[in-house]
């Protein structure tokens, strides 16, 4: 049975994060099951990253393409140059599972619909339900409320929570369209893999020896808080002075947050690593994990650590709650709150015994989200649709 999973691009830190290590994750775990899974990732950056990254998935024989590349001047053009594209794709391939994970993937795979070889079509919601199309609520309230429930063959929530705003749909619930929920999942043998000098890596960071690291990982966008995390680190230095903190990954607004560690006299202690595809290794060398988050579908970035066998902190939103209980397997403090973000970070520095029983817990949660369970299930629902196999 031939795939097509559909992610919006390849560039790990900024556009893709978690979403396309998901993506990559699934498309290799349904390759090893047999099914012949292509990956494309909408639009192409033409960074050095997303070159490395696709070097990389080739020599591991993933099918792995770019549809379309980006014109940050005219995005609408960038569309509708990856839908042409795709569907002379389908033409050629005659994927029978379209798979979409973002939001203009969702739009290409309705068009993909229509396509002569009738595929069924399939979205995964991963940043949740209530924020999608965020500034453009009349496309939320056209797509998703309406031609959704109408045109997908099924949709997934990466939560519970994702999952009953779906239900909870007036037309998805006239069609009687349920979603299902299968949780994002890691690959947890990358992170069981990993064997490196941790202070020669911390070196190579600019890490000092013997200091407390912090670090995080995600796209810097509003979504993610890190802006309330910067906020934080003076209040942690006044009681742990010497805490570094790492934030990897890149966005548009990196230089208002290297600007807002300037202003507040913490750049020496806040690095900005950009995007790297090392993350395994990075975790490793971490204290202590940080997830400043105002909202989430199932952040990808807690598992990784939780596999690394890293405490957490993070916000006390929908879709973290499902992975974090507070005081079993890590912290949990209210988002968009500096000083309640700054005393859970020192609470957590100040007791190492606790930061290890924490991470022990976690690495038992974290083996409910492993890869192979999720799936397992994505095979189990692509065979349901009685498709022919190839």
């Amino acid at each position: 049975m031939r795939v097509l999973e559909i992610v919006y691009g390849f560039p790990l830190g900024d556009r893709g994060g978690g979403i396309t290590r998901f993506g990559i994750g699934l498309t290799k775990a349904l390759r090893c099951r047999g099914f012949d899974v292509h990956l494309c990732g909408l639009f192409g950056f033409g960074d050095s990253l997303e070159k490395e990254l696709l070097m990389r998935l080739s020599r591991e024989g993933i099918p792995a393409f770019c549809a379309s590349s980006w014109n940050e001047h005219n995005p609408y053009y960038s569309f509708g140059k990856a839908v042409q594209s795709l569907w002379h794709w389908q033409s050629k391939y005659r994927a029978r599972i379209i798979h979409s994970h973002s939001e203009f993937g969702d739009i290409a795979a309705i068009i993909l619909k229509f396509h002569p070889s009738r595929p069924v079509i399939i979205r995964t919601i991963h940043g949740g339900f209530r924020y999608e199309w965020r500034k453009r609520p009349w496309r939320r309230l056209l797509l998703t409320n309406i031609l959704y429930p109408i045109l997908f063959d099924l949709e997934i929530g990466v939560s519970q929570t994702i999952t009953n705003r779906l239900n909870e749909r007036p037309l998805a619930k006239i069609l009687k369209r349920q979603a299902v929920c299968i949780h994002n999942a890691i690959d947890l043998s990358r992170f069981q893999a990993v064997k490196i000098d941790k202070q020669a890596k911390r070196n190579s960071l600019g890490i000092p020896h013997n200091v407390l690291l912090i670090g995080t990982v995600g796209r810097l966008s509003e979504e993610k808080g890190f802006n309330f995390l910067i906020e934080a680190i003076p209040r942690v230095l006044a009681e742990i002075p010497d805490a570094y903190f790492l934030i990897v990954g890149d966005g548009r607004l990196k230089k208002s947050l290297q600007n807002q560690a300037a202003i507040l006299g913490i750049e020496h202690r806040v690095i900005f690593t950009g995007a790297r595809l090392d993350i395994e290794e990075i975790l490793s060398c971490l204290d202590l994990f940080v997830s400043s988050s105002l909202w989430e579908g199932l952040p990808t970035n807690i598992l990784e650590s939780m596999a690394s066998g890293v405490p957490v902190v993070a916000t006390d939103i929908p879709g973290t709650r499902e992975i974090v209980q507070n005081g079993y397997n890590g912290w949990l403090t209210p988002p968009g709150d500096a000083c309640a973000l700054a005393r859970t970070i020192v609470e957590a520095l100040k007791d190492a015994n606790l930061r290890r029983q924490f991470a022990e817990r976690a690495q038992q949660t974290v083996q409910l989200f492993s890869l192979d369970l999720v799936a397992d299930k994505h095979e189990r629902i692509f065979k349901s649709f009685n498709l022919a196999w190839e």
